[in-house]
Formats: C-alpha cells, sequence, structure tokens
C-alpha cells in the first residue's frame, strides 16, 4: 500500500527552517511511528474478525522508519515471519478454491478494507500532525 500526501515538502521546509535538519527528522520519523502503531491498530482489527488462535492478530508489527536514495521515509506493516502467517492471511483475504469449488472465508476482503482505511487515516493523521509543528 503505498499514500501520497501533497504539499508536504512546504510543511517539511517550513519544519526544517523552524527547528533545523536533525530535529526536523526527529519529528518526521516521530510522526511515522505514531501512524504506522495507528495503523497496526486498525489492521489487528481487521484480522479479529477471523481470529482462531489469535496468531495472526499477535504477529501484526510495524517496522522502523526505512529511508531510500531519493529521501522518501516509509513505515511497513505486515506479518513477522516467525509462523508464516502472511501465507494464511492471503488464503483468507482472496479466497480459495478446494475440491473444485471456491470457497470464500469468513475474513475475505478485511484486510483490503483495513488498507483503504489506513490510507485514510494516514493521510489525515500525517498532515495535521506536520502541520501542527510547522506553524
Amino acid at each position: 500500500m503505498s499514500v501520497k500526501v501533497s504539499g508536504v515538502d512546504d510543511i517539511l521546509k517550513n519544519i526544517e527552517a523552524k527547528f533545523g535538519k536533525a530535529k526536523t527528522t526527529r519529528i518526521v520519523n516521530k510522526a511515522l511511528k505514531e501512524t504506522g502503531d495507528e495503523i497496526v491498530e486498525i489492521t489487528k482489527a481487521a484480522v479479529s474478525s477471523y481470529m482462531d488462535t489469535g496468531a495472526t492478530y499477535d504477529e501484526v508489527v510495524r517496522s522502523n522508519v526505512k529511508g531510500s536514495a531519493l529521501g522518501i521515509k516509509e513505515v511497513s506493516v505486515g506479518w513477522r515471519g516467525d509462523k508464516d502467517r502472511w501465507r494464511l492471511v492471503h488464503l483468507n483475504e482472496f479466497g480459495y478454491v478446494r475440491k473444485g469449488r471456491f470457497i470464500s472465508p469468513r475474513g475475505m476482503g478485511k484486510v483490503q478494507s483495513a488498507a483503504d482505511k489506513a490510507q485514510q487515516v494516514a493521510f489525515k493523521r500525517m498532515r495535521s500532525g506536520l502541520e501542527e509543528l510547522a506553524k
């Protein structure tokens, strides 16, 4: 999932002019981590509807802030690799075929709806958090 926020460059320039580059980096990283934590909660709420043992629910995690060569920072939300829950999440999300019949599980489409909701939340939270600091 990818979220694009327009107007962030101007906000970041204002924050950088006000606080400096190092503090701006800390502020942006903190905002990304908080937004990632909120998306983790949204994802956990979505997968809890088909929870059996709770392993899929427990393994939803947020990565640390990653930066690219282009200067784009990101936080990933997904499943930890301990029990390979992403394989089962894939089956629950998209369904599967058993003996020629398509099986539509209880959790079908739940992760996609959580991703759509997370996109809206991420946009609003990042923008409002950064705008508040730019003032």
